[in-house]
């Protein structure tokens, strides 16, 4: 018996307090009839146990703590205690944002039986988020059943087929929702398959995308610490296959609209290295690095990597091209096991592409990257000026990567964003003189933190892709080469708000880290807060709102992030608008008065710095001098403001509060003066159903708690 600290609760012995809680099976949650169907976003929960609290009980599949992802390390997956492992629709994740008692789900192990009483929803949304059902723990809501429930569960033999297709446009696996949704959190193996990527672009990360015989694919994620490089994981090579690949299924929503990250298929997360079952390799190519990371006209530069095998490398050649099209072969020469060759010197200007390729004695071929399979290849820039701003950010690859990544460079830059007290808070440079490419997120190291907006500086650090955001980190020498007070202050680069409402390679991504101005493309024309909660449809606030130039269109503009520090957020708190009250504390403490934006607010001026997350671009103003809202600032900023919207209206009316506190009730009157209706308002948003009121001009009033009159409003309704 395993020796832990436990409550034990007898199977037939309920919780007095949980008495009124419904007892249901997973299979009842995950899966109900007519749901999925081809091609169909519906691939979420039974919409009658959504936003239920519930009890089930299941075994546990995957030991607690081996998740590793930013702000769920707390995330199992459970077994319905009557299912074997092929019962569709019959296992389902278990997440906690802290410590769940009065079991903690990071003590479980694999066989233990659990009770859990917790809330039904979807990660990320039911809208576009992953589409995962999940369970959500209540307070004092996990309960050990039994440590002696039997083995830990075994997988269940799956085809890829069942699970995915082949690649979409956005070369990711297409979901076979009908035969794929029966397996959510399954654990499963496939069996023959084939590595046809090996996604590194973030540190420590590595997603490795298979196929099988017939063409359908599926990513091998990390959703686990088994698959993560500083755990020790050796990332495969692209060619190399698998006989078994083990793990839990995940589900990501594929095609729905508003869904910019939920493309990913079913994918499978192994949570042990028992999991992998590798067949035949072919030679392994890893550590690639380049003698000169920014060479002139007259440097030649070689390129050289670590290459073994199982059997005998026979042949390595490096693969070079300066217009992009063909390539020419250079033969590389070993030193033990680092294999090297040299490009011939080039013209200043030309971007140099290059890529490995290595045979093995039994004739299998690695290539890497797979250029011929249009993998980005990686590649250089000339210049006689060293390295440059442009050359880290510049990339002809939609993908974003900078070709700089693992090299440690020079640069030199004007401070445009830093971490002073009453700025942005985290540092940004700017090459002068560029209107592209030209700006980057600097981070890490203590050297910067004493940097100020305008000084010219020069920093030596290591170039990073943060989830497809090019950063130079880990700073290992700053200086200021000309103090703020001699320099002249970088100009903002002007744009238009809707080229940044959806990520566009074209448009967007030579933007990424620059200082921008968003105005009205119309002369003259003042820009607008077109949404107030840019993530809405989602069911949740991110703390981003839209900035746009028609008043109507609320997917048409930039959004902004304001206020949030943490992990995944990094903007300012020194910026005054934002679209909840709960910005003023959460996620950091803000060192400004709040005002609350509201749609139809008109925008004087929005600039910051551009930056890219979660798929989306986002501007980070970095102080109030970067915002000028007109929504009754002054007012908002002691929480004596309404907003309402939209006007004219049709059949519903929304009221914003910048304080929850001080709403009480609305009443609407016609151009007599007449009461038409009047109803209690409370919290952040309030809706007034006017569906029965006609055409014509109204006023509206509102009321604080206390009967004191917070403002008046004119209203068209319009049938």
């Amino acid at each position: 018996m395993k020796l832990r600290v436990a409550l034990l609760v007898s199977l037939f012995l309920p919780i007095l307090s949980w008495g009124q809680i419904s007892l249901v099976q997973i299979q009842n949650i995950q899966g109900w009839a007519g749901q999925f169907q081809p091609d169909s976003c519906n691939d979420g929960p039974n919409p009658v146990y959504l936003n239920d609290t519930v009890r089930v009980r299941g075994v546990v599949i995957t030991n607690g703590g081996l998740n590793l992802t930013t702000g769920q390390t707390r995330w199992i997956w459970i077994r319905d205690i009557t299912a074997a492992p092929e019962t569709p629709f019959a296992n389902i994740t278990v997440r906690a944002g802290g410590a769940t008692a009065p079991i903690d789900i990071n003590t479980l192990i694999a066989g233990d039986t659990i009770e859990v009483t917790a809330v039904v929803s979807e990660f990320n949304g039911s809208n576009a988020g992953n589409g995962e059902t999940q369970l959500n723990p209540i307070p004092n809501g996990v309960q050990l059943l039994s440590e002696d429930g039997g083995p830990a569960p075994q997988a269940y033999v799956v085809g890829v087929g069942q699970l995915n297709g082949a690649l979409n446009t956005n070369n990711n696996p297409t979901n076979n929702i009908t035969s794929g949704e029966k397996l959510e959190g399954n654990f499963v193996e496939v069996q023959n398959v084939q590595v046809v990527s090996v996604d590194l672009s973030t540190a420590d990360r590595c997603r490795i995308l298979v196929k099988d015989d017939a063409g359908n694919h599926i990513w091998i994620y990390d959703r686990f610490k088994t698959q993560r490089i500083s755990e020790g994981f050796v990332p495969p090579n692209v060619g190399d296959s698998y006989t078994s690949v083990k793990g839990v299924i995940e589900g990501w929503k594929n095609g729905c609209p508003g869904n910019a990250n939920g493309n990913r298929g079913y994918n499978l997360n192994p949570f042990s290295l028992t999991h992998y079952v590798k067949g035949a390799s072919s030679p392994a190519i890893g550590n690639i690095r380049k003698s000169k990371s920014c060479p002139s006209s007259s440097d030649a530069v070689t390129v050289s990597a670590d290459i073994t095998d199982d059997g005998s490398v026979t042949s390595v050649e490096v693969l070079y091209s300066t217009n992009g099209n063909t390539y020419t072969p250079i033969p590389a020469t070993a030193l033990g096991t680092r294999y090297s060759a040299t490009i011939p010197a080039q013209s200043n200007g030309t971007l140099v592409r290059y890529y490995f390729r290595a045979k093995d004695n039994l004739n299998n071929t690695t290539v890497q990257p797979n250029v011929p399979a249009n993998t980005p290849s990686l590649f250089y820039a000339v210049n006689g000026e060293g390295c440059t701003i442009k050359d880290i950010q510049f990339t002809p690859f939609t993908n974003g990567r900078s070709g700089y990544v693992g090299d440690t460079v020079t640069l030199r830059g004007i401070v445009t964003a830093s971490a002073e007290a009453t700025n942005l808070g985290y540092v940004y440079i700017q090459q002068r003189g560029i209107s592209a490419w030209g700006g980057l997120w600097v981070t890490g190291g203590t050297l910067i933190t004493s940097l100020a907006v305008g000084d010219s500086v020069e920093l030596r650090g290591n170039v990073e892709e943060y989830f497809g955001l090019t950063r130079l980190a880990n700073i290992s020498s700053a200086s200021v080469i000309v103090p703020a007070a001699s320099t002249t202050p970088i100009t903002p680069t002007v744009a238009n708000p809707a080229d940044f409402s959806t990520y566009d390679f074209a448009k967007c991504e030579k933007y990424e880290g620059m200082l921008m101005k968003l105005e009205n493309p119309v002369a003259g024309q003042n820009l607008f807060v077109v949404d107030s909660n840019a993530d809405a449809a989602n069911g949740q606030n991110n703390g981003e709102y839209r900035v746009g130039a028609d008043i109507n269109d609320p997917n048409a503009g930039c959004r902004i992030l304001a206020g949030r520090q943490n992990s995944t957020a990094f903007s300012s708190l020194n910026v005054s608008y934002v679209n909840s009250t709960r910005w003023l504390t959460q996620d950091g403490t803000m060192n400004v008065p709040l005002a609350l934006v509201i749609p139809e607010a008109p925008v004087l001026l929005m600039q910051g710095v551009l930056t890219f997350s979660f798929s989306n671009m986002k501007l980070l103003p970095r102080n109030n001098s970067d915002v000028t809202i007109t929504v009754g600032t002054k007012e908002l900023l002691f929480g004596k403001q309404f907003g309402m919207y939209p006007n004219p209206a049709t059949d519903k009316l929304t009221l914003r509060f910048s304080d929850a506190q001080i709403a009480g009730s609305v009443s609407v009157y016609n151009s007599k003066g007449q009461l038409m209706l009047s109803q209690n308002v409370s919290g952040e948003e309030a809706d007034v159903q006017i569906a029965n009121l006609v055409s014509g001009l109204y006023r509206v009033q509102i009321l604080t708690s206390k009967g004191e009159i917070l403002g008046v409003r004119n209203l068209a309704i319009v049938k």
